[in-house]
């Protein structure tokens, strides 16, 4: 191994991380040394870089990325050359060699392609776990995913489809890439801002009623699947593009039944992850679940990062080795 590794430093709150030689990482007890192959970029590193994430941030200058898929160099409890994903939610993964702890590495099939492992890591399971474990999707059930041209939205329809789902409806705010989402066999897309009343067209949409919302939006578009759920109906929130507040009315809530999970992949157990990882991995290679992929070389880490700062389209960007 060199003495220096090429690694994406943060080396100031709000700034995009550029590209630096650093001293490579040593052996340690209960760590593992990993060749970084692919990382998937996120919200969630923009968030961990301008300082805004609810957890415990390490102070800059520090290695950027919180997931990243590679082969393991050194090891006391895997075998080198083995594939693992790592999930840090204290960031440091974005370096040609990175140490990691023993217990942040998760086994991947060597079946599966290490693009796709990264691109199904924070993004993909925030759309196939609220629909497969936090929302515990039944056969035949009415499934509304609210954000869902999104990448964890494309995937949370996907996955309730692929999970037995009855009816899947796909609600967003840009109606031509509503469009595109009726590859995945949706039943109906809403755009939000085609006409008023959204309420009125989500409950026509779901005659049946809603059993589970897949909220990635939050705000008033929440508020309008209420009228349209089901007795003992789920809403599992796992982000708050429309902003941080909503307004429920509390008579249906407690008439209703009605439940309201949070989820964030970083809150849930290590366990879980993993067996859900592998569970996406699988029907990616398989055909189940795919979303759109942008690779982009890891010298490249500044002009990716600006690129999820704009916004990608639902388009997964991954950085690779």
């Amino acid at each position: 191994m060199t003495d220096t590794v090429r690694t994406a430093v943060i080396t100031g709150w709000g700034e995009a991380p550029s590209v630096h030689d650093l001293p490579a990482p040593h052996e340690a007890p209960g760590r593992s040394l990993v060749r970084l192959v692919a990382a998937a970029v996120n919200p969630v590193d923009l968030a961990i870089g301008s300082g805004r994430f609810y957890m415990p941030l390490p102070e800059p200058p520090f290695t950027a990325g919180v997931e990243a898929v590679g082969h393991v160099v050194q090891s006391h409890t895997l075998a080198p050359g083995s594939l693992v994903w790592c999930l840090r939610p204290d960031a440091g993964c974005w370096a040609e060699t990175f140490s990691a702890p023993d217990d942040a590495l998760v086994p991947v099939a060597s079946d599966v392609d290490p693009v796709t492992a990264a691109a199904m890591g924070v993004a993909g399971l925030a759309g196939w776990m609220p629909v497969v474990t936090r929302g515990g999707l039944a056969m035949g059930e009415t499934v509304v995913v609210l954000g869902a041209t999104g990448v964890a939205g494309q995937v949370a329809l996907q996955a309730a489809r692929a999970r037995g789902a009855g009816r899947v409806v796909a609600v967003g705010r840009n109606a031509e890439r509503l469009e595109g989402l009726r590859r995945f066999g949706v039943d109906d897309i809403l755009a939000i801002d085609d006409g008023d009343d959204l309420a009125g067209r989500i409950s026509a949409a779901c005659p049946e009623r809603v059993n589970l919302v897949i909220d990635m939006l939050w705000g008033e578009a929440v508020a309008a699947c209420i009228p349209a759920m089901a007795v003992g109906g789920r809403i599992v929130q796992v982000g708050s593009a429309s902003g941080q507040t909503a307004v429920l009315p509390g008579g249906p809530l407690r008439g209703g039944r009605l439940d309201i999970r949070g989820f964030s992949v970083f809150s849930e157990h290590a366990t879980s992850v993993a067996i859900a990882h592998a569970d996406l991995t699988r029907a990616a290679a398989e055909g189940a679940v795919g979303v759109p992929v942008r690779e982009i070389a890891f010298d490249d880490v500044t002009e990716a990062w600006e690129e999820q700062r704009a916004g990608t389209a639902g388009v997964k960007l991954v950085l690779t080795a």
